[in-house]
């Protein structure tokens, strides 16, 4: 099996109607900090690289785009490639951010945008002052599609990733990139949009000092602490400021192997398989089954 063409998550943008509160909310609970602030758009990242998490002023609170690291600028272009054969849209060949060296920009067929590019600079400080866990960095995304496989052979086709882990019916995948975690995208079956977006600790104390600081304006979890089957990592969630489902984790799974052929899990009726969902027995709130967030109006895509 050839290895994927992108190294690991890269960004995630969103469009959220308070781009201020939705930046300290994430740097007061989660301990990320702002790098850039321009008039519409905040930038918070977590360690040395320029920029995770971009927030962009908008109408409404939705998932705008995607950045996927790839694992060096010949892959970019070979990711071009791969999606025009896929029949998926490019939709620009213009990185999104002038500190971005090259970029492709591509559709999945339900409309998620996905842009692979070169590394973000390495130019903020390693070590900052500030409230929250401070993550190590922000590790995943866990799409909703109405068609799992499909958003997964997709991505396979287009960028290399490769399926570490599916539900029988493909009620959830995981797809893992170039640096072997046990996924950095994952979907869920709803309709098209984010289920949830993730940041890893170095610890279970860094998912502590996130419940605490929660009780500090009176808000709680939605699921957790616990340890998920699939990624054997620990866990929790919380719902953030603009609306958003945020995961908490730590330990998640290193895969070597790029023979691994993909693991094939029995969800259970309502993700009632605790062996798959959590192995600490609660199983997931109905809270987290229904929590989605859309996709942003065709027109940012543009």
């Amino acid at each position: 099996m050839q290895a994927p063409l992108v190294f690991r998550l890269g960004y995630v943008a969103l469009n959220v109607t308070d781009p201020e509160r939705a930046a300290e909310d994430t740097a007061n609970i989660v301990g990320a900090r702002v790098s850039v602030r321009e008039s519409d758009i905040i930038m918070l990242t977590s360690n040395q690289r320029h920029a995770e998490m971009i927030l962009y002023r908008a109408g409404e609170n939705s998932l705008r785009r995607v950045g996927l690291e790839a694992v060096d600028a010949d892959a970019v272009d070979k990711v071009r490639e791969r999606a025009e054969a896929a029949g998926l849209r490019i939709i620009s060949t213009t990185p999104s951010f002038p500190f971005i060296r090259k970029a492709v920009t591509f559709l999945t067929s339900e409309g998620h945008a996905i842009e692979v590019h070169t590394p973000m600079p390495l130019d903020q400080p390693l070590r900052y002052h500030g409230p929250g866990a401070h993550p190590r960095f922000l590790d995943h995304i866990n799409f909703a599609a109405v068609n799992p496989r499909q958003f997964a052979e997709e991505m396979h086709a287009a960028t290399g990733l490769l399926l570490t882990e599916r539900t029988t019916g493909y009620e959830i995948m995981w797809m893992r990139a170039a640096d072997g975690r046990h996924h950095a995208v994952a979907a869920v079956k709803g309709n098209t949009g984010v289920h949830h977006i993730s940041w890893e600790f170095e610890s279970i104390r860094g998912l502590q000092t996130i419940a605490d600081g929660l009780t500090v304006e009176e808000r709680g979890l939605v699921w957790g602490p616990g340890r998920h089957g699939a990624g054997d990592n620990l866990f929790q969630y919380y719902v953030d400021s603009a609306g958003f489902l945020i995961e908490c984790i730590a330990e998640m799974e290193i895969i070597q192997d790029l023979d691994m052929p993909p693991r094939v899990s029995d969800p259970g009726e309502n993700l009632s398989n605790w062996r798959v969902v959590n192995k600490w027995g609660a199983l997931p709130p109905i809270e987290w089954i229904e929590h989605f967030n859309e996709c942003c109006p065709q027109s940012y895509h543009e």
